[in-house]
């Protein structure tokens, strides 16, 4: 029997969890949520469930449903992951989890609380990928790491109307696209940073369309984290260690990964065929619910409430709505 997902929204990210789905084998969908019910009808038709909601309580409230994914735009994360916890729902929501570390700490203490499973949405870490480059890190094949580097940056045209660049809808390139250079680096080195540093470039309505950021850690590492919805840049990140370096190509997607030496020579790499990588992700969630679990190692909520309070201290670094 697979185990069935409810999803709240029916946006373009829940189309591609909806079709990672089908390529699952352990997880299937039962049921998604629409503020307009026909859209979630239409979602539902598209992608072979079997129960559409005009409600996110009602979708929250079947008793089939087994776990939730939220898919709804950042401001609208918390509210309904709240609203699982308390009706025991385990939850999975995508990314970034919260908008700020009072959000985070909150809903957090309310999962242990309650004992209900929950996880953000970030399918990098569970990839097989990234796996690889964290245990050649963490095994010192490049020995004591020093420096890393990471960027996600693609160029959408701006409009103060899309959720992107909407101030009300959390938008701007830190939430949307800097949690996921962040919680690359966080992910590798196991570890918060001690020290954050950030400059930003603002859209003309005061969202952030670029930031970047210097991060410091209590291990000594270095590491540089990028983001903008303005540029599109190499998504290739760098480990770099005092007998080697680390590369992870299209490290946000990646499937594939090297290790080198001191002398930039390939002595090892690695590659996965499966095409779509949130088939990993709902694979882990699963795992994690049928053995009753309530947190990921992968992606522990500790990480999450990381990355909202590091938020919160670079919109006020660089004056940030």
């Amino acid at each position: 029997m697979k185990t069935k997902f409810g999803i709240l929204g029916c946006g373009g990210i829940a189309h591609r969890f909806a079709a990672a789905l089908r390529l699952s084998e352990s997880g299937e969908l039962y049921a998604a949520a629409a503020r307009d019910e026909a859209r979630a009808r239409e979602f539902i038709g598209r992608f072979g469930g079997q129960k559409a909601y005009g409600s996110y309580l009602d979708l929250i409230l079947d008793p089939e449903v087994e776990i939730v994914y939220i898919s709804l735009v950042h401001s609208m994360h918390y509210e309904a992951a709240k609203l699982c916890v308390e009706h025991g729902k385990p939850v999975i929501c995508e990314k970034p989890f919260f908008i700020s570390e009072k959000e985070a700490i909150a809903l957090t203490e309310l999962a242990h609380k309650k004992g209900v499973l929950v996880m953000e949405a970030m399918w990098t870490r569970c990839l097989p990928a990234f796996r690889k480059a964290k245990a050649w890190a963490q095994s010192g094949a490049i020995g004591e790491i020093k420096l890393i580097d990471a960027a996600f940056c693609f160029n959408f045209p701006y409009d103060p109307h899309h959720r992107l660049f909407n101030p009300e809808t959390a938008g701007g390139a830190l939430l949307d696209a800097g949690v996921y250079p962040y919680e690359f680096i966080t992910g590798i080195l196991g570890e918060a940073p001690s020290e954050i540093k950030a400059v930003a470039r603002s859209t003309p309505n005061g969202v952030d369309e670029a930031v970047v950021m210097a991060l410091r850690f209590e291990s000594g590492a270095l590491a540089s984290a990028v983001t903008s919805v303005g540029v599109k840049a190499s998504e290739t990140a760098h480990i770099y260690g005092t007998k080697g370096s680390i590369t992870v190509h299209r490290f946000l997607r990646s499937r594939k990964c090297e290790l080198l030496n001191g002398d930039d020579e390939v002595i090892d790499s690695f590659t996965d065929d499966q095409e779509e990588g949130f088939v990993y992700e709902i694979e882990h969630v699963v795992d994690l619910y049928r053995r009753g679990e309530t947190e990921s190692s992968l992606i522990p909520l500790r990480d999450s409430v990381d990355f909202a309070r590091a938020a919160d201290i670079i919109r006020a670094q660089c004056g940030l709505m």
